[in-house]
């Protein structure tokens, strides 16, 4: 069987387009509704369906929305993932540096202090470094963690490695996958990891400079890998041969660096965010199966496609590059009029950008680009459970938000 050696084991909802103009006395039904939404969120229950928030348009998704303002929550050097408990404590990850090996931090926030959780050594040159990390679906019963990053002895290696939270610290690591690669090699990592609503614990790796090899389904570069939480296969992914020559673990190929991928609440599908060349950043649909194309459908001097029908057409393509460095689909009741968007974050700009897509979630009808005052949205967006986005920069981490006060309409409850 060629594994990579496990070493443990819809419909779009249509809300009408309303803003409710109430009298005085109805906005403390505001506030009531904005606390039973919040509390009605909750992370890593597999039986739930994600609570899904209707969609209230403003007349101008050219500007951030009414209100809106960043603050800087903590200040890190280069935070690259992030995730919000069901205890109220935030994961962060940080990168490590961009030279040498050198030692990664992961912290928790409980939203007055940061506590160090975990310490590791880590190989950062360039994209190298801590750069993943996801909590288990059931983490409130088992605490298990998942990160990504390149180690750094003995030599330079790629792995995806469990850990279990116990009293505040990261403790018991279990390597469920591994890749190596070139130690010349300092780009073109990936490393984002997710739950999907299946349960299964997806990965996506670079083409680890190769290039070719990212078309090969006996090699790990260049894929979104799909793994059960213990790391074993699951034998219904596509390319599952048993005791054939692919890897098994192989849920789509033909990538050159997914920086980050997430699951649409409204369709199911996964949405990843292409870093390509010196032009041709993608919105990606990734589907089972699915071949996008790298580096074969791809005229690296016209920066045009080939467009060979054996691989998966962009959902949009920034021909300039913006090098999306996260992605997430708002929903939540802080950004009513963002509800359905999908968010991205450019390291190139700075820029938080937004696109919009049509009721089948298979095509872009607006792509809008705003520039935060006093902050920079480079690293995310992640969207926490009180509808507020955060995002990160080389030198901290920020929180988009909205007081509640300036909201103009009473939010109806999730049905």
């Amino acid at each position: 069987m060629a594994t990579l050696a496990p070493l443990a084991r819809g419909q779009p909802i249509r809300s009408p387009e309303r803003a409710l103009h109430l009298a005085i006395p109805l906005l403390v039904l505001l506030f009531l509704s904005a606390c039973q939404l919040q509390s009605s969120v909750r992370v890593g229950s597999l039986s739930e369906q994600p609570v899904r928030f209707p969609f209230h348009p403003l007349p101008d998704l050219r500007k951030l929305p009414p209100g809106a303002s960043a603050t800087r929550v903590l200040s890190l050097p280069v935070p690259t993932a992030l995730a919000f408990a069901p205890d109220g404590r935030v994961f962060i990850a940080e990168k490590g540096g961009f030279e040498g090996d050198q030692e990664a931090h992961v912290w928790t926030f409980n939203g007055a202090s940061l506590q160090r959780w975990l310490t590791l050594t880590v190989s950062t040159e360039g994209e190298r470094g801590l750069v993943g990390l996801a909590l288990d679906p059931y983490f409130e019963r088992d605490g298990f963690v998942y990160l990504v990053y390149t180690s750094a002895r003995p030599q330079p290696e790629w792995r995806l490695v469990r850990y279990r939270d116990e009293s505040g610290r990261g403790v018991e690591p279990t390597v469920l996958m591994r890749a190596a690669f070139d130690p010349s090699c300092s780009f073109h990592f990936s490393g984002h990891i997710a739950f999907g609503p299946d349960g299964r614990l997806y990965v996506a790796i670079g083409d680890l400079c190769l290039g070719n090899p990212a078309q090969y389904l006996e090699h790990p570069a260049g894929k979104m890998h799909r793994l059960n939480p213990d790391g074993t296969i699951p034998p219904d992914n596509p390319f599952y041969d048993g005791s054939g020559p692919n890897l098994d673990s192989v849920f789509a190929l033909g990538f050159r660096n997914t920086f980050a991928f997430t699951f649409d609440p409204l369709s199911g599908q996964i949405l990843g965010a292409e870093n390509g060349p010196q032009c041709n950043d993608e919105l990606n649909r990734i589907r089972p199966g699915g071949n996008y194309g790298w580096p074969w459908d791809f005229n690296h001097q016209t920066c045009e496609y080939a467009d060979l029908p054996q691989f998966e057409k962009p959902l949009y393509v920034w021909k300039t590059p913006i090098a999306p460095a996260g992605i997430a689909v708002y929903s939540g009741p802080m950004f009513p009029e963002w509800n359905g968007a999908v968010l991205i974050c450019a390291w190139n700009t700075g820029q938080l950008h937004l696109l919009t897509l049509d009721d089948s979630r298979q095509r872009v009808t607006g792509v809008f680009a705003y520039s935060i005052p006093g902050a920079s949205c480079r690293i995310g967006p992640w969207v926490a459970p009180d509808g507020a986005v955060w995002f990160a920069d080389a030198d901290g981490l920020y929180r988009l938000y909205r007081p509640w006060r300036n909201l103009s309409f009473l939010l109806p409850l999730p049905r």
